[in-house]
């Protein structure tokens, strides 16, 4: 039987569909003409001579766009801070986890790009800064402020080998560098609350530690500054909060600082600085019994003695809450010929033969508001936390707390030959007591009843950023 026409048509419509896909194929493989196949080329050795300084022609990206949070609801309108990592250090040595840049003239334009765990040292040069490979020549000196971003999300800024959050500002200072570390609120709490409660704490404490989120945010917003006013707004150390970045972070913390995620502490509708310390021995302080300052109608003296015993305290677990501090008479000339006179009259000739020590005067807690000296050469006062600044150990630690009565012994001639300080608490006693947060944690207090027991007549409110 013959095909048909109709048939004929439709496979030679076929057959020339297939011959135009087969030199389709052939022409995109080919580049549209015919070679021979070409070896592969040889793998080129690692670059190790440093980069040209050559902006590049992309602008760099926005710290919202770097490094952002993972957490929901924490990127959009959030609070930026700048914590000082450093101030005034000859150098600093930058890297990241991931891929890295770093940038000159506060970001406007790229000066290098790093691979993750490359080490660069930058230090000032000339009133600018340059950057330098470990095992190359440095960059030209380029207009600060250097900033250090990662550019592969979920990695981190490296600063002298800790991991940080966010992104780096390098700018020259007297004596070298500022180092200063851009991040958000959030994600500075996460490096703060566990340096500040212990990072040890248990699941039956975590009301404890989320009253310490609270407190720690309430202090971060009531110090930020203008950068016309100064270029960071708080330093990583005692001086406000100890902030140990993304090394310092714990699980428990994190979800302490996420559930009061933007919760802070008001009174009359303005967030409260709200200060906290260690352990308060047994009361707490108002602001006034130890700073030279008005009182706050939130920072009194609050009982920590749990109700119903005698002589038991919700912070009667923490290794401070009693003390001993000895000296001797020659540690004792040692420390107030060293650091007395920062907070006396002290002539050039020395503070003399000390012949005795005694609490003139006591605060409404309990604690010393005026200490006495008695010396060869005169009569000096200290006045309440200044106390704890001069009756330094020889190590250069100061008193744990000026909660404490002094024992003393004077030799035949009326020379003090040993002074024995006994006393209750470590810290300045105001605000919040953080191992009576604890213990009341572990009593069943959320943290809203912790906060509102230790700072009395504020609220608990949300920011909007």
């Amino acid at each position: 039987m013959r095909p048909s026409i109709a048939w004929t048509l439709r496979c030679a419509r076929r057959v020339r569909r297939i011959a135009l896909a087969a030199l389709v194929i052939a022409v995109g493989g080919c580049g549209g003409r015919a070679r021979t196949p070409a070896k592969e080329p040889p793998a080129a050795e690692r670059d190790t001579t440093p980069p040209r300084v050559v902006p590049e022609s992309l602008p760099p990206e926005k710290i919202e766009d770097v490094n952002a949070p993972q957490e929901p609801g924490l990127v959009d309108n959030s609070q930026v801070v700048r914590i000082a990592l450093a101030a005034g250090v000859p150098r600093v040595a930058v890297s990241a986890t991931g891929e890295w840049k770093l940038y000159d003239s506060n970001g406007e334009s790229t000066l290098l790009h790093g691979d993750g765990g490359e080490q660069w040292i930058v230090e000032p040069e000339r009133g600018g800064l340059r950057a330098s490979r470990l095992d190359g020549s440095p960059t030209g000196v380029r207009p600060p402020p250097f900033i250090l971003r990662s550019i592969v999300r979920g990695s981190f800024v490296i600063v002298n080998g800790k991991r940080y959050r966010g992104e780096i500002a390098i700018i020259p200072a007297p004596g070298g560098v500022t180092v200063i570390n851009r991040l958000y609120m959030e994600d500075y709490l996460r490096g703060v609350v566990p340096l500040e409660i212990g990072q040890h704490r248990t699941e039956d404490e975590r009301a404890a530690v989320e009253a310490q989120a609270v407190a720690a945010r309430s202090y971060a917003y009531t110090h930020l500054v203008s950068e016309r006013d100064r270029s960071y707004d708080m330093l990583a150390t005692v001086l406000d909060q100890v902030y140990g970045g993304a090394d310092a972070e714990v699980p428990l913390a994190d979800r302490a600082v996420l559930g009061t995620t933007r919760v802070v502490l008001t009174y009359n509708g303005r967030i409260i600085n709200a200060p906290y310390h260690s352990t308060c021995g047994g009361t707490t302080s108002a602001a006034s019994e130890v700073w030279r300052e008005g009182d706050e109608p939130y920072l009194v003296a609050v009982s920590d003695r749990i109700p119903g015993s005698a002589d038991r305290y919700y912070c009667d677990p923490s290794p401070t809450f009693r003390w001993t501090r000895s000296y001797d008479q020659s540690s004792l000339r040692s420390a107030l010929d060293k650091y007395l006179r920062n907070y006396a009259a002290v002539s050039s000739s020395g503070v003399g033969t000390v012949r005795s020590i005694e609490v003139e005067s006591r605060t409404p807690s309990g604690r010393v508001h005026t200490l006495g000296i008695v010396t060869s050469r005169g009569h000096f006062s200290l006045r309440q936390n200044d106390i704890r600044f001069v009756l330094r150990s020889a190590g250069g630690e100061i008193l744990n707390s000026t909660y404490f009565s002094v024992d003393s012994r004077q030799d035949p001639d009326g020379v003090l030959s040993s002074v024995v300080i006994r006393g209750n608490g470590n810290g300045h006693g105001v605000g919040m007591c953080q191992w009576g947060a604890i213990g009341r944690a572990r009593a069943g207090a959320d943290y809203r009843s912790i906060l509102r027991t230790y700072y009395p007549g504020t609220t608990v409110a949300a920011v909007d950023r």
